[in-house]
């Protein structure tokens, strides 16, 4: 097993704990709010936080099986060859956004790290830290994903 599939089993044990907790920790929180009048005051808050981590771990594994949804039915008109450059390009202009969104998330991180959430009092950067980490663990895999194309090219 090499790096990318350690890579991407992290991300996806990520992903599902995250939804695991979440989902668990949504339905505690309903039963104690209507059964004992009561709601932890951090519940909301922790739950943002996991929600947000979740949706970028599971994106970014998204990305590593083209499982993305894609509005294709023009591009499929077009013969093979057509196809596969406006596939690339479209491969190219994603991985630039994603490169510009961990800059980007990098800053944000910087930025706020001194400031701290409501409820739990957590660095900020511990809830934004997870764009630029999805971020650039979803370009990563585009980048693998690219290479391994042009090489299926390179040998038909």
């Amino acid at each position: 097993m090499n790096v990318i599939d350690r890579l991407e089993q992290l991300l996806s044990f990520i992903s599902g704990a995250s939804l695991s907790v979440l989902a668990a920790g949504v339905f505690l929180q309903v039963v104690m709010r209507y059964a004992f009048s009561y709601t932890p005051f951090w519940s909301e808050e922790a739950f943002r936080i996991l929600l947000v981590w979740c949706v970028m771990a599971g994106a970014a594994v998204s990305v590593r099986g083209n499982q993305h949804i894609r509005v294709d039915f023009i591009v499929e008109t077009f013969p093979p060859a057509v196809r596969r450059v406006i596939y690339s390009l479209i491969d190219v202009a994603t991985l630039v956004f994603f490169v510009a969104v961990v800059v980007a998330g990098y800053d944000a991180v910087t930025f706020n790290h001194s400031m701290r959430t409501v409820a739990l009092q957590w660095p900020m950067s511990y809830l934004i830290a997870a764009v630029p980490l999805g971020f650039a663990a979803a370009a990563v895999f585009l980048l693998v994903r690219m290479r391994a194309q042009r090489q299926a090219r390179r040998l038909a």
